[in-house]
């Protein structure tokens, strides 16, 4: 089963290198899902949850970014300097998504295949739900952009938040 699902991977998967294709051979089980075993994956540990977000791996990017924020939330509360509580947030960021991408994707290649076929998927459709996509990437920025922009705002016109 595990080949089977290798097979699948290796057909699917965008771009993948011989260190990738290894990495998912040592964490891959029989059900399709990855073993939490920390491998390093640098545009991933570089990008963030942005590159989480761009292969598609969507709800756990979702959830790198709310843990980080949660460690940044309780540094806030512990009254941190605020430049510390950020580089906590990036610093969680890139930890979680560098050091556990092919565990995150694995699990997202495991809904795409049962969501594509089960056992003898629609590689067609695999490869659909694999291919990346800037798309998610613009809009989360754009949405940032949308939320931070009082601070912007503030910085740049001089005007106080508080009024």
């Amino acid at each position: 089963m595990k080949e089977k699902y290798l097979k699948i991977l290796k057909e699917t998967y965008y771009n993948l290198t011989p260190k990738d294709e290894k990495i998912f051979a040592e964490i891959i089980r029989d059900d399709g899902l990855g073993k939490c075993k920390p491998s390093f994956h640098l545009y991933a540990f570089i990008f963030g949850w942005f590159y989480l977000l761009y292969r598609r791996v969507v709800t756990e990017a979702f959830g790198v970014l709310i843990f980080s924020l949660m460690v940044g939330y309780i540094m806030a509360y512990a009254k941190l300097h605020p430049v510390i509580v950020l580089g906590s947030i990036f610093l969680t960021n890139s930890l979680l998504s560098g050091f556990c991408y092919y565990f995150l994707y694995l699990n997202k290649f495991a809904k795409d295949l049962e969501s594509c076929g089960g056992y003898n998927p629609d590689i067609e459709c695999m490869r659909q739900k694999a291919k990346p996509k800037i798309s998610y990437v613009i809009l989360a920025i754009i949405l940032i952009i949308i939320v931070i922009w009082p601070w912007i705002y503030a910085l740049v016109s001089g005007a106080k938040l508080h009024n």
